[in-house]
């Protein structure tokens, strides 16, 4: 007999007989294990067993690394001894020469040497930079300069250095070609990257499509092209892991995996990022991009950090100013000018990525945004700078289809306003936020969030995602439902509990705008999910378990006030009913099992809605049970605009119904009715199950830092219940 119960009883939380196996584990068929948790933490088995692999990993790529190593110190001592027996050495009347020849620049640029210096003691004090703000010392000394008549001449001294431009030939000469015979197909490659760019790029577009098109062609023609530019060789690697990881799809066996590519253009990791500027920048990205969609474990926050640095990168290179984009090049010279506006076009496209990518994931993991809006004054993207690109890649925008430019304009709007209700209702309170100021301001924000998704019609998005007009890739980007469940998710933002309103889940407004927001969600999700258009990655998974307990939470914070009477609290218009439940937490089960097989840490966030979703589907049946309670409230107590919300949720009707319908055609034959009805001292099912539910909750992304939504949802919850506790009977009017 065991002194604990196994490890599948425990993860359950269930009574566990002790045994071995258990009476469980033995029913189920599965193996039972047990852990001393007393006297050491517990690591699960496939955690393990990817650390050991990434060792295995680690220690090929070591041994790889210290063979190239020792084969470059050979190259390189061989290059010295011939390098004394020429006698190609410095005389001493060479570098007198040198030092003659500098004198009279030193003699007659001694004013510009101390503009010199000053910009490199700003430049360089904490590190490389090359944007050089108002407080660096930079313009104080311009106007020094100014002041005493300095010459204009410039002193320009570059040190070349031969042997390590030598020792770096033989670096990139000694790269294995093993990489490169382990590439796809041509033409598997050529439909990879068209993938990419139909979809991925449409949200990130900071690759020039010609640029990839041509690197690809590149790769392929020349056998010697891919080991001699790292840069090219890892950006290519990158989007065939991006599309590889996205076409899954459509067919889970069709590819090799996305880490195949992934470890491929990490090989080359270090070396790329020696290139520094726009292109180290771009290599952040495409990481970025990448763990939205992968399975890695760190993914969340090693994302995080990386984003971090992105921004940092953006600053340095003054990316974050409109002055930046300024042209500086003649008028008649047309091409040059050309050059440079696309130049300067992918950069001010790679900074508004970076934004966006910076709110996705401080929204998600609900941490501090690293881009402030005081600190910029970047313009974004104009629809007429498709043009530059038009004689790059062949895709003009019809009058049937929204141009590539106007869709991530009308994203990143998107991420501007979330950013923005995250900062001033999900940030820290302080004396002069009163709770009359923050619900105008959540008001406001509304509004805005309302014509945002009014402009969404000038998209031209198609109404039938089967008509002719439907793009075959199934992007998400161009389809109208996606943009719907980005306004479900906002207004879940816009009036879930927050630190600014703390007591605005006891408003009747606010609870009903949680409830539609989230079941509109989750439906727009099943459908997305029905019709293989929904985004696989761990940020879909975050939204729709969040929309999930959101649901969860309204429903039953209504079960309870309903079970203490009519008039006393926060409800909702009306009861859902069972069915309603049913057909919405199937859904959005069904979701989470599809997105989060992908990732092993998170894979059992599907069970912990599951639990809490059977629970209050089983205080819905005893609500049925009560004759006295089965009545709605009455449309005198509706809000002022229940009517506007209402028209609203018309829209949604035939497309939520239809959904509904598909999905669970018999629901309505899988309810037991045979229940127990409440007795006048039980509590509701969905409040034990939720604080069974709690540990599970606080450690489902592994996080040092917990203050996610999850997380500030699940606070409010648990303190609502402590606030509520005692025993409530069912109130009788007879």
């Amino acid at each position: 007999m065991q002194s604990q119960a196994c490890d599948v009883c425990h993860r359950r939380k269930s009574r566990c007989d002790k045994r071995h196996p258990c009476g469980y584990c033995q029913k189920a068929g599965v193996e039972c294990k047990y852990t001393d948790r007393s006297r050491e933490p517990t690591f699960r088995r496939d955690h393990v067993e990817a650390i050991e692999r990434r060792l295995r990993q680690a220690e090929a790529k070591n041994k790889a690394l210290s063979d190239e190593l020792a084969k470059a110190k050979r190259n390189e001592n061989s290059i010295l001894s011939s390098r004394e027996v020429s006698g190609v050495r410095s005389t001493p009347s060479s570098r007198d020469e040198n030092t003659q020849s500098s004198t009279p620049v030193q003699a007659n640029g001694t004013g510009h040497t101390i503009i010199n210096e000053v910009s490199f003691l700003a430049s360089t004090a904490a590190g490389e930079r090359h944007y050089l703000g108002s407080t660096s010392g930079v313009l104080f000394a311009n106007l020094v300069r100014a002041s005493v008549d300095i010459s204009n001449g410039q002193h320009s001294s570059r040190a070349e250095n031969e042997h390590s431009q030598q020792l770096s030939t033989l670096a990139k000469s000694s790269v294995s070609t093993t990489y490169s015979q382990s590439l796809p197909p041509h033409e598997l490659a050529s439909k990879l990257v068209s993938s990419y760019l139909a979809h991925d790029h449409l949200c990130y577009p900071f690759l020039p499509p010609a640029e990839l098109l041509s690197m690809t062609d590149a790769i392929y023609g020349d056998p010697s092209f891919y080991s001699n530019n790292a840069y090219e060789a890892f950006v290519f690697d990158l989007v065939l892991a991006i599309a590889t990881a996205n076409v899954y799809k459509f067919d889970w066996q069709m590819l090799p995996s996305a880490e195949t590519h992934h470890s491929r253009a990490m090989s080359r990791i270090t070396e790329v990022f020696q290139c520094g500027g726009i292109k180290s920048l771009r290599v952040i990205l495409l990481l970025c991009q990448y763990r939205t969609g992968s399975s890695m474990q760190d993914t969340s926050a090693s994302m995080w950090h990386l984003v971090g640095i992105a921004v940092r990168i953006c600053y340095e290179l003054g990316l974050h100013r409109e002055s930046t984009y300024t042209s500086k090049t003649q008028r008649d010279e047309h091409e040059r000018q050309l050059a440079e506006r696309r130049e300067q076009e992918i950069k001010r496209r790679s900074f508004w990525c970076v934004f966006a990518m910076d709110r996705i994931v401080g929204i998600t993991l609900g941490r501090p945004l690293a881009i402030h809006l005081d600190d910029i004054e970047v313009a974004l993207p104009s629809p007429q700078s498709d043009q530059i690109f038009a004689t790059q890649f062949q895709e003009q925008p019809s009058a049937h289809q929204a141009s590539r430019t106007s869709i991530f304009v009308h994203i990143t709007q998107y991420r501007h306003l979330c950013g923005r209700i995250m900062t001033h209702l999900h940030g820290l309170k302080r004396p002069e936020h009163t709770e009359e100021r923050v619900s105008t301001l959540r008001d406001t924000l509304v509004a805005e969030l309302d014509e945002w998704r009014a402009n969404t019609n000038n998209l031209v998005l198609p109404d039938n995602d089967n008509g002719p007009d439907f793009p075959p890739d199934r992007t998400s980007f161009r389809s109208r439902e996606w943009y719907e469940v980005l306004y479900s998710n906002a207004r879940l933002l816009l009036f879930r509990p927050c630190p600014m309103l703390a007591d605005i889940s006891k408003d009747s407004k606010s609870l009903q705008n949680i409830f539609s927001s989230s079941k509109q969600a989750i439906t727009i999700y099943a459908y997305l999910h029905k019709s293989r258009r929904i985004n696989y990655s761990w940020i879909t998974l975050h939204a729709v378990f969040m929309a999930g307990l959101s649901y969860i939470y309204a429903v039953s914070r209504h079960f309870r006030e309903r079970r203490r009477g009519p008039s006393s609290g926060a409800c909702l218009l009306s009861d859902p009913t069972t069915i309603e439940i049913v057909n919405d937490t199937r859904a959005c089960s069904n979701v989470l099992v599809a997105v989060s097989e992908r990732w092993n840490a998170l894979r059992h966030c599907h069970e912990v809605f599951d639990r809490l979703s059977d629970a209050v589907l089983a205080d819905a049946i005893k609500l049925q049970c009560a004759p006295n309670l089965v009545q709605q409230y009455a449309t005198s107590i509706l809000p002022p605009d229940a009517e506007n919300r209402r028209l609203q949720e018309i829209n949604y009707q035939p497309f939520m119904s239809s959904a509904s319908a598909s999905l669970h055609p018999n629901s309505s034959a899988t309810v037991p009715m045979n229940d127990a009805c409440y007795t006048s001292t039980s509590p509701l099912a969905v409040d034990s199950a939720f604080r069974s539910c709690y540990d599970d909750l606080q450690n489902l992304y592994d996080q040092s830092f917990i203050d996610d939504p999850v997380m500030q949802l699940s606070h409010d919850w648990l303190g609502y219940l402590d606030d509520f506790s005692g025993n409530y009977q069912w109130s009788n009017d007879t």
